[in-house]
């Protein structure tokens, strides 16, 4: 197979009645793929733009059978600021409530689940020949029982499609797939503003849903523009990450001209080590794990660090990596390892996966725990790689969302999060425990992408997502920026415009630095600005990480700005912060540990002040003789909302 580069050839012609797309006469800001005016707000050095490009709607098969009525043109208008009906419904199946987001997003995509498109259009429409079946009725409104057959689908090696549904030759389901992804596509081109107030960008996506062995191994897969593949390739035709990134390479980068298209792996937390295995013997001969390692960095340069579902980023303790434990990794962390006793009495234990090993049964929370679950130490899994093919085959940025499965995108304020699945916008079970999947008490608002892009439009916020300027935040809006560079004033900080500091010194969050042999330490450039609606910042963090010279892994915390902010005390009674905070931090940081012969990487982690988590936010919000039973738990009482930039990879010189 042949892996072009994924750059689309930029428009030779300026579109009709549309500014120059320059800040002088050589430098093209944004590449256009579409027609579309050019936004008035845009910036050569890059603004911060807040989405989610995880939704679900009534439109997937987890969905529909628990309640969820909203369509993706539902969705798309509540992440644009406009009130929604929603859950708890009451005893005639209305909604109780109307919600509207805290503020607006900037950009959004629904990602539904593809593998039954087919099969829910089917069983939603009353003409369709086999809407009175069992399989559509329990689909339309059995709860968990309805979704039942289709699960067991996508935790098969070998996925067939339900003849029942979809006929002996699966024609039936293919033609009304292709038809929903079309209402779909059609619903986001609605929403999106292609006037040069750039008010809101919808992107066109779906879910991959890959579930083998109980394990997460979903992909959302989001396109640059409206030129898609017929068909969303869904785990039924792809049952492996490989034949995903072919047929994405296929149908999309070199079948359907102007089609360009990323894939996000999401919450690998729950992945027992099916996510992201090395890349070294992984294929049959070194040749196809270099080849499929520089496939998966052009189809999947970013990861989802944080979602309804838990923090991705980092775990203590595992047994072949180096490095102090960060109590930080314990925000809205669901997995553990030890001996536990589950409702039933029953004992068992959880722990860490072997190397290489893949566990099962990811998602219920009760399989191994593997180093390739987390963001922080599958980069040092990618370095390895690299040492032995040739590719760091995990060159990853990183973005956050909700995976909201009631269309409320965005929605991440923890005092008026109402839950993600309409068990949970009833206030008692939301405080509940299932242990199962993540949900009820464990769960959390999720989380937003940010991307640092031109303008608002699809093509400059994609081409933030290919260049891998992105960030993930828990909810908040900190802004985050992040450089390293040779050129970089100790005094940067000080700069008029710190952003054009970085980016004339050196490289932003997501790029390669080379080394300069006997240069020393480059200088990093770390910057963040307080959400001026949610509290101040406490800290900005270096991370890096690095391979020694015995081969293991190694990573460090450096706290380099805000550590005053450090002393004092979250009052459980008041959900007040004690100690101090700042409306915005900055430094220019030297590692005096730097060895340019050895590889490494560097990522940024901006943190809050604590403040009250939902669950106790929700619980102080009301008089204490009205507070549910729920409201007296184990759940943390606070958490510190924070944001994470892709990192830089510091490479020597070949």
């Amino acid at each position: 197979m042949h892996i072009q580069s994924r750059f689309v050839i930029p428009f030779a012609f300026l579109i009709a009645g549309c500014a120059t797309d320059q800040t002088d006469s050589t430098t093209v800001l944004v590449t256009y793929t579409e027609e579309r005016e050019i936004c008035a707000d845009r910036s050569a050095t890059r603004n911060a733009y807040f989405g989610d490009l995880h939704i679900h709607t009534g439109f997937s098969y987890d969905a529909l059978p628990l309640g969820t009525k909203i369509t993706p043109a539902d969705a798309y208008n509540f992440a644009k600021g406009e009130p929604l009906a929603v859950p708890p419904y009451d005893e005639n199946g209305n909604e109780t409530g109307v919600l509207t987001i805290r503020e607006p997003l900037d950009f959004a995509a629904v990602t539904d689940h593809s593998e039954f498109f087919g099969e829910l259009k089917l069983c939603t429409d009353p003409d369709s020949e086999v809407y009175f079946t069992n399989t559509c009725k329990l689909l339309r409104t059995g709860g968990g029982e309805g979704m039942f057959p289709f699960i067991r689908m996508i935790l098969d090696e070998q996925p067939e499609r339900l003849t029942e549904i979809c006929g002996e030759n699966r024609d039936q389901c293919r033609n009304a797939a292709i038809s929903l992804w079309q209402i779909t596509q059609d619903m986001a081109e609605a929403a999106y503003d292609r006037t040069s107030a750039c008010e809101f960008t919808a992107l066109i996506g779906y879910e991959y849903t890959g579930t083998t062995a109980a394990n997460n191994i979903h992909r959302n897969v989001i396109f640059r523009n409206d030129k898609v593949p017929e068909a969303a390739i869904s785990y039924i035709e792809t049952p492996t990450d490989k034949e995903l990134w072919i047929q994405l390479t296929e149908q999309c980068l070199e079948g359907t001209p102007g089609c360009d298209v990323v894939s996000i792996p999401h919450n690998a937390n729950l992945g027992a080590g099916a996510m992201f295995p090395s890349f070294i013997a992984r294929f049959e001969s070194v040749a196809e794990d270099r080849e499929m390692a520089e496939l998966r960095n052009i189809v999947e340069p970013l990861i989802e660090i944080f979602q309804h579902k838990g923090n991705s980023e980092c775990f203590n303790g595992f047994p072949d990596i180096l490095g102090a434990a960060d109590e930080l990794c314990q925000v809205e962390q669901v997995r553990r390892v030890g001996d536990f006793t589950d409702a039933n009495g029953e004992p068992y234990s959880l722990d860490f996966c072997e190397d290489g090993e893949v566990g099962t049964r990811g998602f219920t929370t009760r399989a191994c725990v593997s180093k390739n679950d987390f963001f922080r130490t599958v980069l040092l899994t990618g370095l390895q790689d690299e040492a032995v093919i040739g590719v760091n085959s995990y060159k990853l940025g990183v973005i956050a969302s909700t995976d909201t499965h009631i269309g409320v995108s965005g929605h991440v304020h923890e005092a008026g999060w109402i839950g993600h699945l309409v068990e949970e916008t009833d206030f008692e079970t939301r405080l509940s425990t299932i242990g199962t999947s993540p949900r009820d008490i464990t769960a959390n608002p999720g989380g937003l992408a940010g991307v640092w892009a031109v303008e608002n439009s699809r093509d400059a916020l994609f081409e933030g997502m290919e260049r891998r300027e992105v960030f993930g935040t828990t909810g908040t809006r900190i802004e985050p920026r992040f450089f390293a560079g040779w050129n970089i004033a100790a005094n940067a900080c000080a700069s008029a415009n710190v952003a054009a500091a970085g980016y004339d010194g050196g490289v932003p969050m997501g790029a390669d630095l080379v080394t300069q042999p006997g240069g020393g330490s480059p200088a990093f450039l770390v910057h963040a600005t307080r959400d001026p609606n949610a509290a101040p910042l406490q800290k900005i963090q270096i991370i890096k990480g690095w391979i020694d010279d015995d081969g293991r892994s190694n990573y460090e915390v450096i706290d380099v700005a805000g550590v005053e902010n450090e002393t004092g005390e979250f009052l459980e009674d008041t959900g007040a912060w004690t100690g101090s905070g700042s409306d915005s931090l900055c430094a220019v940081y030297r590692d005096p540990a730097f060895d340019a012969a050895k590889p490494a990487y560097y990522y940024m982690r901006a943190v809050e002040v604590p403040t009250p988590r939902w669950n106790w936010a929700q619980c102080l919000a009301l008089p204490e003789a009205d507070r549910p039973t729920g409201c007296t738990n184990d759940a943390p009482k606070s958490i510190q909302e924070m944001a994470w930039t892709s990192p830089i990879w510091v490479m020597p010189a070949k």
